[in-house]
């Protein structure tokens, strides 16, 4: 084990790495529905941007909750992992149901407006999660059938049962076998996950040279692929991972060893708005473009600036109102505001003595 000046340093990566993956999330979601809506065409700069970045932005939160998962966490017993289990059911599934009815709601209320219309509520609540609720659904699964590793290499056991599920995952998938979403996530994200989770042991050097090599010639490979094959859309399972691990190996190793004291004070203090942009960042988007559009307003400049503003700026503006209120708290990260509570509590108790 590191010390803990070193420890703290070794985790700045983690911010730094799913700062870069909410902004690409963000982005990639508010581009794509600019196109659907017709307020903005599509053309190979879109195609090539926005199907390179979803081979390997949400691949990059599952890799740093896997790291996560394994660093600060002991589930080697089943009473470990009941409680385990409900810690995750509570702190993933309050978000993910709350957001997924507001949203819900929202496509009743305007869909006439909306991108995508409704489902069933029970199915998209239970077996077909919408974008971007997926991630926390998927999540809990992986939660759910993972246990942590008590060595490196059972750690190497579970990377190579990951890769041998994922290559079942595009056979299956490229021969267009229908899957149960759970089956899906589990057999697709479990990869991303092992990764974290093989990371997570402190005699893998991330800064060596080779790493650096490593890094380098991934970030070639993965834009050189890119910009032949991304021109038009495209939907081949085997390019997708093989670009999409080719860049998360790149942005991890980059994250790393290139740290700078504000980048990693901003990732730092930024990293508690992740949350609340994530779960939010669609609906406000939305909203202001079904406003927009009411308006007769189409310009793609405002539409842009007036999207994107909204996408980053309420919903950290929500949690930081969210941080005085613990009832509102609760709905974004229950454990934030259940930690908060306590603290309330405590204080109060303290100043009664």
């Amino acid at each position: 084990m590191v010390n803990s000046s070193k420890q703290k340093q070794y985790y700045y990566w983690v911010d730094n790495t799913k700062c870069i993956a909410c902004i690409l999330v963000v982005l990639g979601h508010f581009w794509m529905s600019m196109v659907v809506s017709g307020i903005s065409k599509e053309n190979v700069i879109y195609d090539f941007t926005i199907q390179s970045i979803y081979t390997f932005h949400v691949p990059l939160f599952f890799v740093c909750s896997g790291f996560l998962y394994q660093k600060t966490n002991r589930v080697h017993t089943i009473k470990s992992w009941s409680k385990n289990v409900l810690y995750k059911l509570l702190n993933l599934g309050v978000p993910y149901f709350t957001f997924t009815l507001i949203t819900f709601l929202m496509k009743a209320v305007f869909s006439n407006s909306v991108n995508n219309q409704n489902g069933n509520i029970i199915r998209t609540l239970f077996i077909s999660p919408i974008a971007p609720y997926w991630f926390l659904y998927a999540l809990f699964f992986l939660f759910l059938v993972t246990p942590c590793t008590k060595t490196k290499k059972q750690a190497e056991v579970l990377l190579a049962v990951a890769f041998a599920l994922k290559i079942a995952n595009i056979v299956l998938s490229t021969n267009n076998v229908s899957m149960p979403s759970i089956i899906k996530y589990i057999l697709g994200m479990l990869i991303w996950f092992a990764i974290g989770i093989f990371l997570a042991f402190d005699e893998i050097k991330l800064t060596s040279k080779i790493c650096k090599v490593i890094m380098a010639i991934s970030t070639v490979c993965a834009f050189s692929i890119c910009i032949f094959y991304y021109r038009t859309p495209k939907t081949n399972e085997p390019v997708k991972f093989i670009v999409g691990l080719l860049f998360v190996t790149a942005i991890i190793i980059a994250s790393y060893n290139f740290q700078n004291d504000k980048l990693n004070n901003f990732c730092n203090k930024f990293s508690k708005y992740f949350m609340p942009i994530y779960v939010m960042h669609t609906i406000f988007a939305a909203g202001i473009r079904i406003v927009l559009l009411k308006l007769g307003i189409t310009n793609i400049f405002i539409h842009t600036v007036l999207g994107l503003t909204l996408s980053f700026a309420v919903p950290i503006i929500i949690y930081k109102i969210a941080i005085k209120l613990p009832f509102i708290m609760f709905f974004i990260s229950p454990k934030e505001a259940i930690k908060s509570k306590k603290t309330n509590h405590t204080a109060e108790n303290s100043y009664g003595k």
